[in-house]
């Protein structure tokens, strides 16, 4: 029985020795110097790099889109499915000074169309013309999004609208929206889409949108890989964004970065800090 004890403890320790001389403890991530607010690093198996208020409620801006397009993926078996832009569409999101894909009213477009017009462009008149052609309103579509959102155990988050307008109500928080936008990266469609720099649509008169994150990108920058940018004065600069580094891929999801959508993008700065904290 002695030896049987000693046996163990010799085991032990040298099981113990073996550990702690061969693993390495990854060191803290510091990303104190921030714009962002809030703030959410994830890696690729959603394991918390770094966090910043991740709980707190924010108005989600734009990356209410990251819903509105992979709502529309799931319920379109058929991505060339034609459908029109109505006019009282367009004359809604105008009235409300909302950014714009550029669609006309008449248009004749495909749901892809629409989706590319919605994720690169972050259009409310592609929002707008989707939700009508996936369940025949903007408020019946709301209710396929708060189902989701409810599914996927985005406790935080209550949509009013399918394009982020800003509306009280109309609330998230980045941990929320790290869990949509992990999710909605698992769809190979909707990857496609995030990570696109520009897209020309089917439409007559071959409507060419460009990624509006691409487009603030400093040149020959690779980090970011695709990602969602969002803004309004209530909701600050919003971005969700894949970084790669080292051949592995990251989430970084931050809101409340101050500054407006034609001042100098703080939002992605912080991608960009985030990329060389990693």
């Amino acid at each position: 029985m002695k030896k049987f004890i000693l046996f163990c403890c010799i085991s032990a320790a040298a099981i113990f020795f073996y550990y702690t001389n061969n693993t390495t403890e990854q060191s803290p991530i510091d990303l104190s110097s921030l714009h962002s607010k809030n703030a959410l690093l994830l890696n690729k198996n959603g394991d918390v790099l770094y966090e910043k208020d991740a709980d707190a409620i924010i108005y989600p801006a734009s990356l209410t889109k990251i819903m509105t397009a992979i709502i529309a993926i799931e319920m379109s078996p058929d991505l060339q499915k034609q459908t029109i832009v109505e006019a009282q569409t367009i004359s809604k999101f105008t009235a409300q000074n909302a950014s714009m894909a550029g669609f006309k009213a008449g248009d004749f477009v495909t749901i892809e169309d629409l989706l590319y017009g919605t994720l690169l462009a972050s259009g409310a008149d592609a929002t707008g013309t989707l939700a009508n052609a996936i369940a025949g309103s903007e408020e019946a579509f709301v209710t396929l999004m708060n189902n989701k959102a409810h599914e996927l155990g985005m406790d935080d988050t209550h949509f009013v609208n399918a394009s982020g307008l800003h509306d009280d109500a109309h609330v998230s928080s980045v941990r929320d929206i790290s869990k949509l936008f992990r999710y909605a990266m698992e769809n190979p469609t909707f990857y496609q889409i995030l990570t696109s720099k520009s897209y020309i649509t089917h439409v007559p008169n071959e409507l060419t949108i460009s990624s509006s994150l691409f487009t603030k990108i400093p040149s020959g920058e690779s980090a970011i890989l695709g990602g969602k940018t969002g803004y309004t004065p209530e909701a600050g600069l919003c971005l969700a964004t894949i970084i790669e580094k080292h051949g592995e891929q990251y989430i970084f999801v931050t809101t409340n970065a101050a500054g407006q959508a034609w001042t100098p993008p703080l939002h992605i700065e912080d991608a960009l800090t985030a990329f060389d904290a990693l």
